[in-house]
């Protein structure tokens, strides 16, 4: 995790020595459905920060866990305590490349690009390669992606009795409206 940590500093704190231009958000939107056939599970984190280096099509996303916020507190307090550990796990991170982005190319139609990176929940570094929709919208670039995650491959323990409740598969959504700051 500290490696994820230092190369999200690296990217910020290097764009001015190397000149490239980067599109940042801190106002991101990542939401999540883990219902069941016998329990609504969703929550949305609308603080989600976000650069892509235009050049490159590298992107890193942070967000911090107890930005998660559900419709009933108590939810929200078994996310952080029991399963996501977020005292000991306070942040996911994702870094990554969008493969073959021209920015040039980018217009205000949906683009499908391929994503490749790591993504880091719970402390567990998973391999990722999924695709992510991109357009323009004005000055903004807006990135759309839906993904799934498997709470075993982030070794997110759910107990027996609960595998009923809680869908072992996680539905993610995440929107970025990424500008130059």
């Amino acid at each position: 995790m500290r490696h994820v940590f230092t190369l999200l500093c690296l990217l910020i704190l290097t764009t001015p020595v190397l000149g490239q231009e980067r599109l940042r958000t801190s106002e991101g939107v990542i939401s999540f459905d883990a219902s069941s056939p016998l329990e609504d599970i969703v929550a949305v984190n609308n603080k989600v920060n976000g650069i892509l280096e235009l050049q490159s099509g590298e992107i890193a996303v942070v967000l911090l866990i107890k930005d998660f916020k559900f419709r009933k507190k108590l939810m929200q307090e078994h996310f952080n305590e029991n399963y996501m550990e977020s005292e000991a796990y306070p942040k996911a991170y994702f870094t990554g490349t969008i493969v073959d982005f021209v920015l040039d190319e980018l217009g205000t139609q949906n683009q499908k690009f391929q994503l490749t990176g790591e993504l880091t929940i719970h402390g567990v570094t998973q391999t990722m390669r999924d695709s992510i929709q991109l357009r323009k919208n004005g000055e903004r670039i807006i990135c759309k992606m839906n993904f799934v995650v498997r709470t075993e491959d982030h070794k997110i323990k759910v107990p027996r009795i609960l595998f009923k409740k809680i869908a072992q598969e996680v539905n993610v959504r995440a929107e970025l409206g990424l500008t130059e700051e």
